[in-house]
């Protein structure tokens, strides 16, 4: 991997990680209300995205919306949001690999924080990232390794989905349905990336433990850290500890 070509990756993609979030910002405000994408809403101190230009954003123009109306997690979704895509341009951008990478990080971006907000996973975010993803993995895998990767990719989807599953069947309430739905995203990510000529189905189903195990210890560091937060016992978003944990090992 040439550092010149992963760092001007990472320039490009963490520039565009700002209007990027900006779209996101408006998937978080209006999709789990299942409200129109376009124009502004009542309650809202103005349209978090303006069709035109999309750079134009409420945190660059404090001007235009008062301080206090103006959500805080405006900026730090599109600051976050940059920052993955960043990482994802270091790791990956001298690949063709980077455009379903970014999807991803994109993506898991907008469902963790509606998690965190609401405790739950929009299948409005879900099913069309999987729709966008399996044909972005497909042309990538073509591409370099004649689609074999694909069908690693198609075992870790279905792997992930079934080991989620199993618990929320068990227990409802500890593993919400939208996590195990999302985890056929997840699953054809680490899939893809965990395959390799010599391991073609052991690849991935290891790289979806991987994702799995890390999932779990971050989702107990995150329940804690939320009860101390929150100071009340109880449900708490796992989504967000499942994306991080699918992000690192998919990037690493």
């Amino acid at each position: 991997m040439s550092p010149a070509v992963s760092a001007a990756a990472a320039v490009v993609l963490g520039l565009l990680g700002l209007p990027v979030g900006a779209v996101l910002n408006l998937l978080i405000d209006r999709v789990p209300d299942r409200a129109p994408l376009a124009g502004a809403r009542d309650g809202e101190p103005v349209a978090p995205v303006r069709w035109g230009p999309l750079w134009a954003q409420p945190w660059l123009l404090r001007a235009r919306v008062p301080r206090a109306a103006a959500p805080a997690r405006w900026a730090w979704v599109e600051l976050v949001t940059a920052v993955v895509l960043a990482v994802i341009g270091l790791r990956a951008g001298d690949s063709l690999a980077v455009v379903p990478l970014a999807l991803l990080g994109a993506s898991l971006v907008c469902v963790s924080v509606i998690d965190l907000q609401l405790l739950r996973i929009p299948d409005r975010i879900t099913f069309p990232t999987l729709a966008l993803a399996l044909p972005l993995v497909l042309l990538v895998s073509l591409r370099y390794d004649d689609g074999e990767a694909f069908a690693g990719g198609l075992i870790g989807s279905v792997t992930y989905f079934g080991a989620l599953l199993l618990p929320h069947l068990v227990y409802p309430r500890g593993m919400g349905f939208g996590d195990v739905k999302l985890a056929l995203v997840m699953g054809l990510y680490l899939g893809w990336r965990g395959w390799t000529p010599d391991h073609p189905v052991a690849g991935p189903i290891q790289h979806v433990l991987y994702g799995l195990m890390l999932g779990c210890i971050l989702g107990v560091v995150f329940g804690v850290g939320h009860q101390l937060v929150t100071r009340r016992r109880g449900e708490f978003p796992f989504g967000p500890a499942l994306a991080l944990a699918c992000l690192v090992v998919v990037l690493a």
